[in-house]
């Protein structure tokens, strides 16, 4: 009996040892990154963004950036469900001037802060905005309300 625990202990450290390792090699990994990022405007999105957005939405992200006098070229979106990231990672793949969370939370990539959203808070070097994601965006013209005063400073309008 003590032998079988013995053996089935030293089964479970080897399965977590492997992923430890696992997730140490994907965590190097650059995330995909749509758009040209000039700007230094990064959007977070939990899996509506990369590649594309679904037509709908692609339309009013274009109305939405269209309207801050940007385009896909100044900014840039990672969807953190096709490749996790920390914020450490961001920084040292992006060095983002500003990061936008569109329906992410902040623990999502390893920060622990309180943020209200649609406010714009400044950590460090970099700017964070808390937001609805896109489809939530989409469905509710009260939110985009909301949230475009904190986009219309981050885009100095």
């Amino acid at each position: 009996m003590e032998k079988l625990a013995e053996t089935e202990n030293s089964l479970l450290n080897s399965f977590y040892k492997d992923e430890i390792i696992i997730a140490a090699d994907n965590s190097s990994a650059q995330p995909d990154l749509r758009g040209g990022f000039e700007r230094k405007i990064l959007f977070l999105t939990n899996g509506e963004g990369v590649p594309s957005f679904i037509p709908e939405i692609e339309t009013m992200f274009q109305r939405m950036i269209t309207n801050l006098q940007s385009n896909e070229n100044e900014i840039g979106i990672i969807d953190l469900k096709n490749t996790p990231v920390s914020f450490s990672q961001l920084k040292k793949f992006f060095q983002p001037q500003t990061i936008i969370f569109c329906g992410v939370k902040t623990a999502d990539i390893g920060l622990q802060i309180e943020a209200e959203k649609n406010q714009v808070i400044q950590m460090n070097d970099c700017k964070i905005l808390l937001s609805d994601s896109f489809a939530e965006l989409h469905k509710s013209d009260a939110k985009k309300k909301e949230i475009f005063p904190s986009l219309k400073k981050i885009f100095s309008l």
